[in-house]
């Protein structure tokens, strides 16, 4: 088996087709989020609502509600009420959502290769802007 990559203008018939597919698949993962909470499904699913909030860091109940949501409508998660009183509801991947496991990887490892330093520079460099009242409008005390 070859190592070589396919070249983009074999994967597809036709060039138009290549394009809307790519759109259709950014369109999934290209969101800030999803990406993320697809990662952390294949890392020990199934998980409640809270346990996605707690794990994931820096994400709003409502940006999760809805990237959840959006995921659901993709056939890439599935969502389970597990109880009525109180509700409790818990989220798994599909078969599909799965799938995504070979994509997710090469991501990570790009990102880590091409981006890790970047990163790690600019989440400093808010950090310090922070800590000087340039953003947010208070100084952190420390």
């Amino acid at each position: 088996m070859s190592t070589e990559p396919i070249p983009i203008s074999r994967l597809d018939g036709t060039h138009k087709r290549t394009q809307r597919l790519l759109i259709e698949v950014a369109d999934v993962l290209g969101h800030k989020w999803h990406p993320v909470i697809l990662a952390q499904l294949l890392n020990g699913e199934p998980h409640t609502f809270s346990e996605l909030g707690s794990a994931i860091d820096d994400v709003s109940n409502k940006m999760l509600s809805d990237s959840l949501s959006t995921l659901q409508d993709a056939g890439l998660v599935d969502r389970e009420v597990v109880s009525e009183k109180p509700v409790r509801v818990r989220y798994t991947l599909t078969e599909r959502g799965h799938d995504l496991e070979a994509v997710l990887d090469p991501m990570l490892r790009w990102g880590r290769e091409h981006l890790a330093g970047e990163a790690i520079a600019r989440s400093d460099a808010r950090t310090s802007l922070r800590r000087s009242g340039a953003i947010g409008g208070e100084v952190a005390d420390e």
